[in-house]
């Protein structure tokens, strides 16, 4: 049998690309976006570039708005509590369902354990000479953690719910400007969620889950109020 691969199209490289950008802030929050610009900056016809920034739009990364155009999505600290208190609802109400599906299911457990390897290994690695690429896997690896614990939910729609309330919240504002022990900590904190499903806790895991989610929500809103004095 012929081996099936994914082939990136021009919009798909052009999405990574603005992504990129937004999280390094050379496209910052809240500034605008020009189409011709980006075309010329990439180095393509505006049409991948408007595609790129329809699944942006979608992801609620880019805004939209008619007869003004669109602008870098720039949160709130209000903004910013809503969404964590979001994901910690989700997160703490299927604990009963997810620790079940995760103790009978072995493949699940190991890809738990794997994420959590790469992940560890990644962050203690980090330096600020680290290409770029080092650190969105960073932050991807974080997304596919949460992703996966919403998963053992067998609630398909809580997991569109996650990816629909922007998960890229958190990598577009630590970009860099978290220390590597504050990365490596909630590494460990990811750790000790998954200690808490192995061993069946169910108080043990809503702490784990409630420090993890708070520390997120209190680390991007002490970045906001730094860029507010600045």
């Amino acid at each position: 049998m012929e081996k099936q691969t994914t082939k990136l199209t021009l919009a798909d490289t052009i999405y990574a690309n603005i992504r990129e950008d937004i999280t390094q802030h050379i496209i910052k929050p809240g500034e605008k976006i020009n189409v011709k610009e980006l075309s010329k900056r990439y180095g393509v016809s505006e049409t991948p570039v408007k595609f790129a920034l329809n699944r942006l739009i979608s992801e609620k990364i880019i805004e939209n708005f008619p007869r003004q155009g669109m602008k870098v999505h720039s949160v709130t600290a209000e903004e910013v509590d809503e969404i964590f208190d979001t994901r910690l609802m989700l997160d703490l109400y299927y604990m009963k369902q997810i620790i079940l599906t995760v103790s009978f299911n072995d493949a699940l457990k190991d890809e738990f354990q794997k994420n959590i390897d790469e992940h560890l290994q990644l962050v203690t690695d980090l330096s600020p000479d680290s290409p770029i690429e080092d650190y969105l896997r960073n932050y991807e690896l974080d997304y596919k953690f949460h992703e996966l614990y919403l998963k053992c939910s067998g609630n398909q729609k809580i997991v569109e719910i996650f990816h629909y309330i922007n998960p890229f919240l958190y990598s577009n504002f630590i970009f860099r400007r978290q220390s590597k022990v504050k990365d490596i900590n909630g590494v460990k904190e990811h750790l000790a969620i998954l200690d808490a499903i192995l061993a069946g806790d169910e108080i043990t895991l809503k702490e784990a889950l409630t420090v993890h989610i708070m520390n997120a929500k209190t680390a991007i809103g002490l970045i906001l109020k730094v860029d507010k004095i600045i």
